[in-house]
């Protein structure tokens, strides 16, 4: 009876040393104010020279910023039945999750009630989404008027009137650039013409490489923008290739990726259309901290927030001229200060978007 209940006695302790140990790892770090210790970071994979990495970067500054322990969780490429359980475990686990996308929006609709202590940050969403849920967070990126830029600086460098975009896929949220790409280069050269293709995915470079390279050659665009994720590599080559016209790149600061390994490659990306998802992050975990975050709201950030803006490097400013870039300049200001209204994909009936598309045909 005695060693029955010796044994018991050390099972029991053995217990709540377990227990201990996953309260330290839920709990550990020292918050500013001891309500939040923790933040993960939910996402396919890091490592993609972009979007998840600039991510990634912000929730770590952020953590860093305020005391707390960070974490990268990732489900892994193509693998979307992991979304909701590697969601739920966050929630489980931490105090402030970070997650990108409206499917992830739909996924924590089910259990966010769950969770009343715990804070969602969620970005790059839909404008329109209703966010109905109290510690949730929404930002939504005004890419149209980040591509607006973009389109109005490669008409602006254009010496042929023509330059070339290259999407992912013709959807919603790629067309919501497209849209701003357009009236940017309107803006900057009325007559302006602007070569479009889409490669139907986000991977396959070598198509980038073929559709850019009919529009160099074809069309005669001499500058040309991606927004096709890791298939915009073939893009860049085409550029690369083709006379050395120039690239811009999206999402990050796409040159600064390639100057170690291929610097040849990263001379031809002028600059990039940034999300700056890092900037937009960090903000939103400084002011759950600060108590200024409006959870149960969406908010829309673009140019006068500094989040969707153009890569003024030391390259760029080395190979735009002075008075292009007092120009754009002077563009971000006024959408800045709300003198240029510029459209989205958002609600746009199809024929008024193709009547866009058609007005700058290549």
């Amino acid at each position: 009876m005695k060693k029955l209940m010796a044994m018991l006695l050390a099972s029991a302790m053995l217990l709540s040393v377990a227990l201990t140990g996953c309260g330290d790892d839920k709990d550990s770090g020292d918050g500013k104010d001891g309500k939040y210790n923790s933040v993960a970071f939910v996402c396919g994979n890091i490592g993609d020279k972009s979007f998840n990495d600039v991510s990634w970067k912000g929730v770590q500054e952020g953590a860093e910023e305020n005391n707390i322990k960070s974490k990268v969780i990732e489900y892994g490429a193509d693998t979307k039945s992991k979304m909701e359980p590697t969601l739920n475990d966050a929630a489980d686990t931490y105090d402030i999750v970070v997650a990108s996308g409206g499917e992830m929006a739909e996924i924590l609709e089910k259990f966010w009630e769950d969770y009343p202590n715990k804070r969602f940050i969620l970005f790059d969403i839909d404008p329109d989404y209703d966010n109905k849920m109290s510690n949730a967070f929404c930002i939504n990126f005004k890419q149209s008027e980040g591509d607006f830029l973009a389109g109005a600086l490669a008409q602006k460098m254009s010496k042929t009137g023509t330059i070339g975009f290259v999407g992912g896929g013709e959807v919603v949220v790629i067309q919501d650039f497209l849209v701003g790409y357009i009236q940017g280069s309107k803006y900057a050269n009325e007559s302006g013409k602007v070569a479009i293709a889409f490669i139907g995915n986000w991977t396959d470079s070598a198509k980038a490489k073929e559709l850019s390279g009919v529009q160099i050659n074809t069309s005669n665009a001499d500058v040309l923008h991606q927004v096709a994720g890791s298939a915009g590599l073939g893009l860049f080559q085409a550029c690369q290739e083709n006379g050395k016209k120039w690239a811009i790149g999206v999402d990050a600061d796409q040159r600064d990726y390639f100057l170690e390994t291929d610097p040849d490659l990263a001379d031809v990306i002028l600059t990039s259309m940034e999300k700056k998802c890092d900037v937009a992050i960090k903000s939103a975990i400084n002011k759950t901290f600060s108590g200024e975050l409006a959870y149960g709201t969406l908010e829309k950030w673009g140019v006068a927030e500094g989040v969707t803006v153009l890569s003024e490097n030391d390259f760029y400013k080395e190979n735009v001229p002075a008075d292009v870039q007092t120009y754009m300049d002077d563009v971000e200001a006024k959408i800045t200060a709300g003198e240029i209204k510029i459209d989205t994909m958002y609600g746009m009936a199809t024929d008024v978007y193709n009547a866009l598309r058609d007005g700058v045909k290549a």
